[in-house]
Parts: structure tokens; C-alpha cells; sequence
């Protein structure tokens, strides 16, 4: 009796004590719920409150019930680490009685529903929940979305995925909040690149982190010492999917920029295609090369872009119709000049990263020089290679499709160079009008890929959809996120993708040990075990009773 107790009162002290002091234990095996270093120093560094209204709340599908669970663990684990972390969970269909409009009223703020379809017998169960969580303090609010998408997940998949995301997409959203001066981004707006529109998502998705404004390289063309002190004003350049060529000067004004330390983003094709005339029912199109007057700029720092375009076995699907008229269907079908490539996941801004669709992509080759090469992005060991100018046929492209036509290796099709750089224009004689030209020695880093349309959304109803998102297959690739990470890694905002990077391992079920061994781990717990313990206790009762009988 003294011994249990003394149990009891150990127990009674460990209870009060973890009450005085909230000490959270995580015994998990991969310390899903020990916050990384990056949140602990951001949390610190938090000078005002912060709350957190989690919508996933009430009615929703079971899977989601571990989501809002681990949501609330994590942060719970935040609170602990600063008491300026408050949250609560809101339940938003809570006294709406009009579904629509509450759905319409949530879209203008940019909260758009998920909604779960299941059969059950012979009712079909339709379910609209949101999950969301609105981080807000005096000055702003961030959203922040709870579900993670990626190409080919299943429901089990995408909450796991979800669920490793969780930290990331909140420690984005208190970087965002606690975020003082944004740093500057040009979008380069002459030579004919990615028109406004088509680059909306993608700078959109940029302005919560920098500043992102528009650049002409030609608004001063007769005064280059002006454009290049303008341009020198942003840390980095993005160049989307240029058509016209670059003059000496405006090559000389790029070159001395990035020997001067500035970074750059290339995304480029070196050809014409009029994809329109392509996409017709038998549709054909000539591939011409187009010269942007880059090769002798690139050659210098190391890499070279080659006049061809890449197919690849492993590919996205294009949507064709067939049949006649009336009894016509649209059926997804693999198009060989849209590979899907997954970034290298050796490096910062590829791990963690899914799936990319290129278009039409050109290979990149490296050279030996004194500047480091990373490759990001290659096409599969089942691709081919169509040398510039060439004639692009639908019906071929799609009929010709076996594993014995892509006998190509893997090719280069985007590269991070770094390093000291040179001036592509020591010993040249450099445009007048430009004083204290920078040589060399100029440590910098830049990116090329060889696909000019890697960062544009697509249209619908004249309005920009998400980037990655097609809406002719309903499919969603990591465009947008591998491009944020290029972004990122070199603004140097390095504790974005260290964040994004943390290893949480979910333990997943095996469904078919599950299947079979189901009914005997039913019967085992709602029934042997609690005979079990009645057998227990019943001996336990049995045997006092004979002890004080005595």
C-alpha cells in the first residue's frame, strides 16, 4: 500500500511540475516537433505579437483530422519557444448560414476551398472545408496554405507532404511579417521578353519577399553609364524568355553589372517556333534558330547554349482531341518536347523540389574555366536530341514514341555558375561613355536554363493562373517553387530554403499487411483484450478474497 503511494505521489508531482513548467518531451524519431534553428532564431527575433487563426476546423475529411493534429502540435512547440506566438482555431462555417456566399467572401482574401468527394453506399458525400491559417500581427496578414500539392499524389500522400511542409510555410509567413526592407529585384522589360501577364504569378509570389520593379535596358541607350549605375541598384536581373538580340553596348552594360557583383537568372530559347500553327489537328511548324548575340557573353563565363531542342521520353501529356465532331473526347497524350525533370536534389535549391515542366528546351553545355558549375536541372537518360532548324510535326511527335527512339544521355538544362568572373570585354575595347570598367575578380553568381517559358503562368478568361498549374490536364508542377528557391538562394536568404529542407519521416502503413491481418487486430483489441484484463482482475478479486478469508 506504502509503495503505491509513494507511485502515486511521484506521479502527482511530475503532473504539477510539468504544469509550472510546460516542458514539451518530443520522442518522435525523426523530432517532427523540435523546431528547426532558423524558426528558433526568427521566433526570437519577433518585437510584437503574432496570432494565428487556423481554419481547418469542423466538419472535414478524416485524413485532415492528423493535419489540423499536427498543426496544433507544432504550434504548440512555437508558443513554447516564444510566448508572442498565439493561435486558435476557427471554425469559419460557424453561424454562416449561406454556403455561397461565405465561399465568395473567403475567395476575395485569396481563402479558396478544398472539396472532398466520397462515395458512401449510394449517396455521393460532398465536403467544403478550408485549409488555412491567417498570420497576422498590427501591420499585415500573411495567408498561409495548409495542404501541399504535387504531381501524382494520392490523399495519403498529399498529407504527408502537407505535414513535412508545415514549418516551412510558417516560418514563410513570420519571415514575411517580420520582414523590414525588402531587397531589389529587376525584371528585364525590353528585347521582347515574357510579356506582363505571363510573368504575374511568379512576380506576385517574389513581391512578398522583395522588391521587384521593371528594367529597360534601352530607356537610355545614349546614355550607358546611367543605365548601368540604374541597373547596379538591384542585387538581381531576371531575364525571361528574351526574342531580340542584345547590342555590344547593352552585353558590355550585363557584363559589367555581373562582374560588379550582381546576379542574374537567364531562362532562354535560341530558336523561332509558332506553336499555334503546331498545336492544330496535324499541325507543323519550323524550328528556325534565332541569334540573341549571347553566345560570345556566356562562352566567357563557361557555358554554352546549343541550337537544338531536347525531347525526352519522360514527359508531361498534351491534351488532343479525337474523333469526329459530336463523338469527340479529349484525351491527355506524352508529348516528348515537354520533358518533366526533377531538379538535382544535391544542393540547396533543388532539394525538397518535385517535378518541373520545360517546353521546348535547349541543352546547355559547360566549359572549363576558372568559375564552378552546378547543374540544376537535366532531361532523363530516354531523351533525344533534334538539331536547329528542323520541322516539328504533331502527329510524328506523338506517334513516335518508344523507348528504342531515345538513345540520348542526359543532357544540361539549367546550370548555377559562380565564382570570381572575368569581364567577357578584358582586352576588347569597351563602348565609350562608360568610366571605371571592373575587369575581373568580380565574385557574383548567375543562373541559365534553356527554356525561355519556365517562369509564365498560363491564361484563362484573360486572367494569369497559377505558375505551374495546367490547366488543360489539371496537373500541377514545382515551377514556381524551384524558381522561388533559385530566387532565394541568390538574395543569400539561405534560412528559407534550410527550412524548406527539414527531413520529417511519416511513418506510413502497409496496406496490404493491413488488409490481411486487419480482422485479427480488431478481434484482438475489442475483444481478447478485454477479456484479458477481466481475467486479471477477476483473479486479483479471487485472490484477496482468499487472503483476508484467512
Amino acid at each position: 500500500m506504502l509503495k503505491v503511494l509513494k507511485i502515486f505521489l511521484v506521479i502527482t508531482i511530475i503532473l504539477f511540475v510539468g504544469q509550472i513548467i510546460p516542458y514539451r518531451f518530443d520522442s518522435t524519431s525523426d523530432k517532427r516537433y523540435k523546431i528547426s534553428k532558423e524558426t528558433e532564431v526568427l521566433l526570437k527575433e519577433l518585437k510584437e505579437p503574432i496570432k494565428i487563426d487556423i481554419l481547418l476546423h469542423g466538419r472535414m475529411p478524416a485524413e485532415y483530422h492528423r493535419l489540423r493534429r499536427e498543426t496544433k502540435e507544432l504550434l504548440k512547440s512555437m508558443n513554447q519557444k516564444s510566448e508572442k506566438i498565439i493561435f486558435e482555431f476557427i471554425d469559419p462555417f460557424d453561424g454562416e448560414d449561406d454556403l455561397n456566399s461565405l465561399i465568395n467572401e473567403m475567395e476575395k482574401y485569396g481563402i479558396s476551398p478544398e472539396i472532398s468527394i466520397e462515395n458512401q453506399g449510394q449517396n455521393i458525400e460532398r465536403t467544403i472545408f478550408f485549409p488555412w491559417a491567417i498570420v497576422s500581427n498590427n501591420k499585415r496578414s500573411v495567408l498561409v496554405s495548409l495542404t501541399k500539392r504535387n504531381l501524382g499524389d494520392n490523399k495519403i500522400e498529399k498529407i504527408n507532404r502537407s505535414i513535412r511542409e508545415l514549418e516551412k510555410g510558417f516560418y514563410e509567413a513570420f519571415f514575411k511579417i517580420n520582414l523590414k526592407q525588402k531587397r531589389r529585384i529587376a525584371v528585364l522589360t525590353s528585347h521582347e521578353t515574357s510579356r506582363d501577364i505571363l510573368l504575374t504569378d511568379f512576380v506576385k509570389s517574389l513581391q512578398k519577399y522583395y522588391q521587384v520593379a521593371s528594367f529597360d535596358l534601352k530607356a537610355l541607350e545614349n546614355d550607358p553609364q546611367k543605365t548601368l549605375e540604374n541597373l547596379n541598384r538591384f542585387e538581381l536581373l531576371l531575364v525571361s524568355n528574351p526574342k531580340k538580340k542584345f547590342n555590344y553596348k547593352e552585353k558590355y552594360i550585363i557584363d559589367q553589372y555581373t562582374v560588379g557583383g550582381g546576379k542574374s537568372i537567364w531562362l532562354l530559347n535560341n530558336f523561332n517556333l509558332d506553336k499555334d500553327s503546331l498545336f492544330k489537328t496535324g499541325g507543323k511548324s519550323l524550328a528556325l534558330f534565332n541569334d540573341l548575340n549571347l553566345d560570345d557573353l556566356f562562352f566567357k563565363y563557361g557555358i554554352r547554349l546549343n541550337r537544338n531542342i531536347i525531347e525526352d521520353m519522360y514527359c508531361a501529356p498534351i491534351v488532343l482531341a479525337k474523333g469526329q465532331n459530336n463523338e469527340s473526347e479529349y484525351v491527355p497524350i506524352p508529348f516528348s518536347y515537354y520533358p518533366l525533370s526533377r531538379p538535382i536534389q544535391n544542393n540547396f535549391i533543388g532539394k525538397g523540389n518535385s517535378e518541373i515542366i520545360l517546353r521546348f528546351p535547349i541543352s546547355i553545355d559547360t566549359l572549363r574555366n576558372n568559375l564552378d558549375k552546378e547543374i540544376l536541372i537535366k532531361s532523363s537518360k530516354l531523351s533525344r536530341i533534334k538539331k536547329i532548324p528542323f520541322l516539328i510535326s504533331l502527329e510524328e511527335s506523338i506517334s513516335s514514341f518508344s523507348p528504342s527512339d531515345f538513345k540520348t544521355e542526359s543532357k544540361f538544362l539549367g546550370v548555377l555558375i559562380k565564382g570570381l568572373f572575368e569581364s567577357a570585354y578584358k582586352n576588347k575595347i569597351t563602348p565609350g561613355k562608360i568610366t571605371a570598367s571592373k575587369l575581373e575578380n568580380g565574385k557574383s553568381e548567375i543562373i541559365v536554363i534553356g527554356d525561355g517559358e519556365l517562369a509564365e503562368n498560363q491564361i484563362e478568361q484573360n486572367a494569369p493562373l497559377e505558375l505551374g498549374y495546367d490547366k488543360w490536364t489539371n496537373n500541377f508542377y514545382s515551377n514556381k517553387s524551384f524558381l522561388n528557391d533559385c530566387v532565394h538562394y541568390l538574395m543569400k536568404n539561405e534560412s528559407l530554403l534550410k527550412i524548406k529542407n527539414k527531413e520529417t519521416n511519416i511513418g506510413l502503413l502497409n496496406e496490404s499487411k493491413v488488409s490481411i491481418n486487419g480482422v485479427f487486430w480488431k478481434i484482438f483489441m475489442l475483444v481478447i483484450i478485454p477479456v484479458f484484463v477481466y481475467i486479471i482482475g477477476f483473479i486479483g478479486i479471487m485472490n484477496r478474497k482468499i487472503k483476508f478469508s484467512k
